[in-house]
């Protein structure tokens, strides 16, 4: 028994590294005059940027856009609803929708594939989005990936 913290230590020795070398991974993103960060996670690249915000391509044709948007005199709710009769036109059988007047998140399925997106609340009158696609295959290791976007999307410099 005598060695057992010493084995305890090694484990947790062993187990650190790899916890931050996942970590290192996620990239910062940010539109400073929309008013939000976002952390773009490992294995996803930069395929195209604008004033609004950008696009990444990730492993297995996994796809991420990110983006502020001006809401104009439309509410967020209502923006949002508009946004989920769109992907609903579009084909997307949507199995999760949650709104509230600061923060949405809705998910659907559609030929083998996951879409999530979630969009907060910003201010100016703005919203920041994002949205993920990515296989039905890959739903478990993609659950702590999109908990941790969700996480990431805010508001900052307001």
């Amino acid at each position: 028994m005598r060695y057992g913290p010493h084995i305890l230590l090694s484990l947790l020795v062993t187990m650190v590294p790899t916890s931050l070398l996942g970590a290192q991974g996620w990239q910062g993103f940010g539109i400073k005059h929309l008013g939000f960060v976002f952390d773009v996670p490992p294995g996803f690249v930069l395929t195209q940027r604008s004033d609004q915000g950008a696009a990444f391509e990730g492993k297995n044709k996994a796809f991420l856009a990110v983006w502020g948007a001006q809401l104009g005199k439309a509410s967020f709710r209502t923006e949002i609803e508009h946004r989920m009769a769109v992907n609903e036109h579009d084909g997307w059988r949507l199995t999760y929708k949650r709104v509230t007047p600061q923060w949405a998140s809705y998910s659907g399925l559609k030929d083998g594939q996951i879409l999530y997106v979630r969009a907060v609340k910003v201010c100016g009158g703005r919203a920041a989005l994002f949205t993920a696609t990515y296989s039905r295959d890959e739903k478990l290791p993609y659950d702590p990936i999109v908990v941790r976007m969700v996480r990431s999307l805010k508001a900052d410099g307001c």
